[in-house]
């Protein structure tokens, strides 16, 4: 035995804090007080005891008597059914190295007598030849009036206890600086090997090489099939060896992961970001149930942030592009430019000037009065057309005019695709419907042109089309107008609008069932014959005649008059074309 003095003790602790740090310094005393508590129990069980309790209640005497602390209250004791231990409570009064703490004038912030509870345990542990922890919950330099401890057999605590028990096992420094070293040069191995393919990539960036590349690039450098989906989960370049067989749509990744897929298939993802936004995913795949190493999770988040600049840079040139094209378009709607301008800028812009050419033009219904929002929406479903277009290798310019959304396209790469115009409509539409469902569309759709300099030609088809919308279909066909395609050219609503009026407005007045406009539409289609018109309504002669009469008198019209008949007739078409009137 020795001793030693209290304030010895208090330097040689502050000593290796400074020099191991506080954590390091609490298993050094938790383990001297485990050793000191095993060394005591060695010696009570070399004397005759009534029973394992009293053994156990020596432990405190012999703590106290080391000048440890003052006293040991033992508040609770628990056997199981087993009469094996299951908790003691302890209750530590006056302990020195809470004392030592508190004369330096501040209050812990976590228990401080390490010493004690190591004794605890040691002593514990011995007598009852099963591991024991001890856990200090109140501390007197935290600021409780007394010192209380838990004691419980380690198999008792569970996760509790988990980083507490690292404390009871000695470890070697310089053993753990040969680890942290030995990963160290791993990390700078990787390092090395991460920024040799940081390296590459730059120079196939630098050259201008494409996507393809640096998935070629990856695949021969790890040696991983690899593959890049954009944002709607479409694979758009892939090295050798790529199956996937899987719903990438179903995958949620915002950070860099690994997946297992199937007990045999693994994928790490990573986002691809530019704009604040996910512009598509970087993936390597993995069979065998062979995992990624850090090297590869390293490798993976360069060759992201390389493909986020090569998709920059793609979308501000097809951006820069795009507004050249929509430019251009608005120029010839808008009669700005000569033949001769259209011609040399089309030809520029990979637009063929004697190619054929046929137009679409959108119309959308408007949820929102707020203009800038209504612009956010254009601009959103321009990308998304131009999209579907490029997927499809459509030669096309899309624009808006007015409130309108415009595309022009190149008639002879459209009939590449093989399948009929009207297909194609309802696909597109299908596709702005799944993509926009707040929004109900309209497409008019002109004819065919030979030349680009008569796309004001196809514009106004469109419009016209458009003229004939209503409720029960999407897609007008301008050739499908007759002669009130001409009508129908003129902008402005309110004039044709105002023709019909002045044409049928009495009639439509007081016709509320439409039997008598229906009649004189039949009447004139019929080239104003009375018998052919009274056999194909199964009216009688006279009926008819009396029908006539009565319309003539109420639009104040001789049905004889061929002029003031074509007028009429005119609008009775508009009123069809509209869908108005029905026959």
């Amino acid at each position: 035995m020795i001793t030693i003095p209290i304030s010895a003790r208090t330097s040689l602790k502050k000593e290796l804090v400074s020099t191991i740090g506080e954590d390091r310094t609490k298993g050094v005393f938790i383990r001297y007080g485990w050793h000191c508590g095993v060394s005591d129990a060695n010696k009570a069980m070399s004397y005759q005891w009534n029973d394992e309790l009293e053994l156990i209640k020596t432990g405190p005497k012999f703590h106290i008597l080391h000048g440890y602390l003052d006293n040991v209250e033992i508040a609770d004791i628990q056997f199981d059914d087993d009469n094996q231990l299951n908790l003691i409570d302890l209750i530590w009064t006056n302990s020195f190295e809470a004392g030592e703490f508190l004369d330096d004038g501040e209050i812990s912030s976590k228990p401080v007598c390490h010493t004690l509870c190591g004794y605890a345990s040691g002593y514990l542990s011995t007598v009852l030849k099963k591991s024991v922890l001890v856990k200090e919950v109140e501390c007197r330099a935290m600021g409780h009036e007394q010192c209380k401890a838990i004691c419980m057999p380690i198999e008792k605590w569970g996760e509790q206890l988990e980083n507490e028990n690292s404390y009871y096992q000695s470890t070697s420094m310089l053993q753990e600086l040969d680890e942290v070293t030995a990963k160290l040069k791993i990390e700078r191995d990787h390092l090395k090997q991460a920024n040799e393919v940081q390296q590459k990539l730059t120079n196939e960036l630098l050259s201008k090489q494409g996507l393809q590349r640096i998935v070629d690039l990856l695949y021969e450098t790890t040696g991983l099939p690899t593959f890049i989906e954009n944002e709607q989960n479409k694979i758009i370049v892939q090295s050798s060896e790529v199956i996937v067989d899987f719903d990438l749509s179903k995958i949620t990744t915002k950070n860099t992961e690994f997946i297992s897929i199937s007990p045999e298939i693994g994928i790490l993802r990573t986002p691809i970001l530019f704009e604040q936004q996910i512009k598509g995913y970087f993936s390597f795949l993995y069979s065998n149930k062979n995992q990624p190493t850090d090297l590869e999770y390293m490798i993976i988040d360069k060759a992201s942030l390389t493909a986020s600049v090569i998709l920059l840079n793609e979308n501000i040139k097809i951006n820069t592009e795009q507004n050249v094209k929509r430019s251009f378009l608005s120029d010839v709607l808008e009669g700005r430019l000569e033949d001769k301008e259209i011609y040399k800028i089309a030809y520029y812009l990979n637009f063929p000037p004697n190619e054929s050419y046929w137009m679409l033009t959108l119309e959308r219904t408007s949820n929102q009065s707020d203009i800038n929002h209504e612009i956010e929406v254009n601009e959103e479903l321009i990308r998304h057309i131009n999209l579907f277009l490029k997927e499809r290798n459509i030669n096309a310019i899309v624009s808006h005019e007015s409130d309108k959304l415009i595309i022009l396209i190149e008639y002879s790469t459209f009939k590449s695709l093989c399948i009929e115009p009207q297909t194609f409509i309802l696909q597109l539409l299908k596709y702005c419907l799944r993509r926009f469902q707040e929004y109900e569309f309209y497409i008019g759709v002109s004819s065919v042109v030979e030349n680009i300099s008569q796309l004001s030609v196809l514009y106004n088809e469109t419009l016209a089309a458009l003229k004939a919308k209503n409720q029960q279909k999407n897609i007008y066909y301008f050739e499908d107008l007759e002669i009130e395609s001409v009508l129908f050219q003129i902008q402005d609503d309110l004039l044709i609008n105002r023709f019909v009026n002045q044409q049928l407005g009495r009639l439509l007045e007081v016709d509320k069932d439409f039997d008598l406009t229906k009649t004189l539409y039949a009447y004139i289609e019929n080239g104003t014959n009375i018998n052919n018109t009274a056999k194909i309504l199964s009216m009688s002669i006279s009926g008819l005649r009396y029908r006539l009469s009565k319309i003539s008198e109420i639009l104040n019209v001789n049905l004889d008059d061929t002029k003031r008949v074509f007028s009429v007739y005119m609008a009775l078409r508009i009123l069809r074309a509209k869908s108005q009137l029905t026959f």
